[in-house]
């Protein structure tokens, strides 16, 4: 007596809903892995510095990033605009992670960073706590010095007093 063979399947697929969940996953996984720095970042012509102190690779200090830039909505109607930069009232914005801010808003925004890492004052007679948090201010070589102050003084009012003001770094002479 000889045994039957089983018949063979010849309509056999290959499963793929594993293979795309898995390629979800590898996507979703190098998303939310990718430098977020760039969000923080707005195209602008940062000023030369003359000396630059350099972040090291291995400190990591938790920092607030402010950009200060022209309004790109907005064209000046000043006629060397482009040798000394707009001087309008109102053409300069702050943004943070990419959402832009009135002074009440930066301020409530800049309080919500700087109560993150609070830290005792040494200073004596200082009631208040501050913050360990660093303040960086990115703004456009031709914005008026009054807007990047009156970041200064936001952060300062709520704060965060480890405040620097970002530059370019000279090109090296040939």
């Amino acid at each position: 007596m000889s045994k039957e063979q089983p018949k063979l399947k010849e309509d056999i697929s290959p499963n793929v809903v594993p293979m795309i969940d898995i390629m979800f996953l590898l996507l979703l996984f190098f998303m939310l892995g990718a430098d977020m720095a760039q969000r923080e970042s707005v195209d602008m012509v940062l000023p030369l510095a003359d000396q630059i102190k350099e972040q090291k690779e291995n400190e990591e200090v938790p920092t607030t990033t402010v950009n200060v830039h022209h309004d790109p909505n907005l064209d000046c109607k000043i006629n060397d605009s482009a040798e000394n930069g707009c001087r309008e009232k109102g053409h300069w914005i702050w943004s943070v992670r990419g959402i832009t801010h009135t002074a009440e808003t930066l301020k409530t925004q800049l309080q919500i960073d700087a109560d993150e890492f609070l830290e005792d004052s040494d200073t004596p007679g200082a009631g208040k706590k501050l913050s360990a948090k660093k303040l960086l201010i990115r703004a456009d070589g031709k914005a008026p010095y009054g807007e990047i102050q009156r970041v200064i003084e936001i952060g300062g009012g709520v704060g965060m007093y480890k405040v620097e003001v970002a530059g370019a770094k000279p090109s090296a002479a040939p």
